[in-house]
């Protein structure tokens, strides 16, 4: 078995050890995996850091979502996942960057087969957050606006493809024209370059029609450029903060046009959300990653070996798209 080590708090670069051992025990309740690819996620840095509300466990496993194929089943846990193909719900009970990875069987749900391993990796907690900030705060409409920053990002594609295929229609607010490039090329309806003069290039954007919620993952002051756009009665869903702040409304337009501000934890949901719910959404995702439909740019993949490599290809600028780690078993 072979595996990443997170051994201090910090910059995983600098805190992370290669290791070729480690405890395979598998539990009651617990399935062993072989794994087939991971990607290296923002939040994985976040973790590392120990600025994620999951502390990490030092020295201890990293690593927030990916897919595998069950190894073995423990006594108590759903005999029915023995040979299946599992993703691994990012909850951070575990860490998957490793070859073989003990699992709480809670933690996955089976996915079908012939469907490319890179994509399924990344199957889980970006679109899972984008579908969830769809569907759990405004009932949206086929016409609808919506607003997101961040607009190039993963969680941003997921939402753009979601949005399309229900009727509602995006705004997409980046940093840079090639950022913008980036959004027009995954479908957004309209996207802007961030500036002082966001809110009006919105309003002109939208001649007269106003957002019905806005969706922040870059926390400052973007978000509340937008906000002024935002019907009365409005909401603005908090996911992430790029700039580390948190996202900043007008105080005139949060209490006059009785706004709402809202934070979303995909982890959460993981640990309350039923059984049943959690499967139909991730297969309801799986179904469009297998048609193409919900997918991410891959910029590059590393065997686990080379981890040195990967993170510092994931932290490079010219970085185009995610980084994965992929494992002898990697298959389509």
């Amino acid at each position: 078995m072979s595996r990443l080590t997170l051994t201090g708090v910090g910059d995983p670069a600098q805190n992370v050890r290669f290791d070729e051992d480690g405890d395979l025990t598998v539990g009651t309740h617990d399935v062993l995996l072989q794994m087939e690819a991971a990607p290296i996620n923002p939040v994985d840095n976040l973790f590392a850091n120990g600025w994620y509300a999951v502390q990490p466990t030092i020295p201890g496993s990293i690593g927030s979502e990916g897919v595998g194929r069950v190894l073995t089943v423990g006594p108590a846990a759903d005999q029915s996942l023995a040979g299946r193909r599992v993703v691994i719900l990012g909850s951070y009970e575990q860490g998957v960057w490793a070859d073989r990875v003990v699992v709480p069987a809670r933690n996955v749900v089976a996915v079908p087969e012939g469907i490319d391993a890179l994509q399924l990796s990344m199957a889980v907690i970006n679109p899972v957050t984008a579908y969830l900030m769809l569907n759990r705060y405004v009932d949206l409409k086929p016409g609808d606006w919506i607003g997101q920053t961040l607009g190039n990002s993963a969680v941003a594609r997921a939402v753009t493809t979601l949005a399309r295929i229900a009727g509602v229609r995006t705004v997409s607010v980046v940093r840079s024209e090639e950022a913008a490039q980036e959004a027009r090329a995954a479908g957004a309806d309209v996207v802007l370059v961030d500036g002082d003069d966001l809110a009006e290039q919105t309003t002109k954007a939208l001649d007269g029609t106003r957002l019905r919620m806005v969706l922040d993952g870059a926390g400052g002051a973007t978000a509340g450029k937008l906000a002024t756009v935002l019907e009365t009665g409005g909401t603005v869903v908090s996911y992430s903060s790029a700039t580390g702040e948190p996202p900043a409304l007008p105080l005139g337009n949060l209490v006059f046009g009785e706004l709402a501000l809202r934070g979303l934890w995909v982890v959460s949901w993981f640990h309350t959300a039923p059984r049943a719910e959690i499967e139909e959404v991730i297969a309801e995702l799986v179904e469009l990653v297998a048609s193409g439909q919900l997918a991410v740019p891959v910029d590059s993949t590393f065997p686990l070996h080379r981890y040195a490599e990967a993170l510092a290809r994931n932290a490079s600028p010219e970085r185009a798209g995610k980084v994965l780690f992929t494992f002898d078993s990697t298959q389509a």
